[in-house]
């Protein structure tokens, strides 16, 4: 796995699309910032703090920059070997395909904590520029954990959405349009057992954000049932890697059937 996990990271110099992600959590903050000095009738809100900042990007990545990012940087890994023509070199190796499949899913898993530790560091830079108070240990330690554990658990919410239109040749982008709408979904889902179990807001609930705020609940969240939505996300990802495997053997298959065929046509010309 390590050597797979190594070869996949040697990849990332060649995805571009990692730059799209880079910047889109780049602009979260900024994005957050500039929607508070619109809604507000002042051109500043006396009240809008570091806090309220931190509070913003956990909601504003996990509902539109973290799931099209991470879909669209999944979905590209997995794509280019179908695209660049190297998937039937791989199938000729003794690695199956889950095992493939896992390892790219593991790099994306390690980039959401990753990105998710830059969204941080983004909305530090961005609070301090603005001029924010109210930044203490306290509020910098609690804000920053939650983007990054959001970050991870909409990667967890994602995987499935990653293993489909990955495979797909060419999908990756819809799929990345597909999560910005089940993102922005969240706000449709105004009853606290609908959004625990709905695995976007899932996701949310499971690091300990308040929805009641940002989308609008009505009845609190139960933290039980937000495991539950997330977790079938999770098994609905594991079936698809172990359905893969199916995969790699109908395409062997063809191949041996493929090269079957051409043997038999060679002697016949032959002849």
């Amino acid at each position: 796995m390590w050597n797979l996990l190594k070869s996949e990271l040697l990849k990332l110099r060649r995805c571009q699309i990692l730059l799209v992600g880079l910047v889109a959590l780049a602009l979260c903050p900024l994005v957050q910032y500039g929607s508070q000095l619109i809604v507000e009738a002042e051109y500043r809100n006396p009240n809008y703090d570091f806090s309220a900042l931190f509070e913003n990007v956990v909601w504003g990545n996990t509902q539109i920059f973290l799931p099209i990012s991470l879909v669209m940087i999944g979905g590209w890994l997995i794509d280019r070997e179908s695209t660049h023509d190297t998937l039937k070199n791989i199938m000729t190796i003794p690695v199956s395909m889950p095992k493939m499949l896992g390892a790219k899913l593991l790099l994306v898993g390690m980039l959401a904590v990753l990105l998710g530790i830059y969204s941080v560091g983004i909305t530090l830079i961005t609070g301090l520029t603005v001029g924010l108070s109210g930044l203490t240990a306290e509020v910098f330690f609690h804000g920053g954990t939650q983007i990054v554990l959001a970050a991870l658990t909409t990667y967890l919410v994602c995987m499935p959405l990653i293993l489909i239109f990955g495979q797909i040749r060419g999908a990756y982008l819809g799929g990345s349009i597909l999560a910005f709408f089940l993102g922005y979904s969240m706000l449709f889902f105004k009853s606290g057992i609908l959004a625990s179990i709905y695995p976007f807001s899932a996701a949310l609930i499971l690091v300990g954000f308040d929805m009641s705020e940002y989308a609008g609940t009505t009845t609190s969240s139960t933290p039980l049932l937000a495991v539950i939505g997330v977790g079938i996300m999770v098994l609905w990802a594991v079936l698809l890697l172990l359905m893969s495997s199916n995969k790699k053997e109908m395409k062997s298959r063809k191949q041996a059937n493929a090269k079957g065929k051409g043997k038999r046509t060679v002697r016949r010309k032959g002849r």
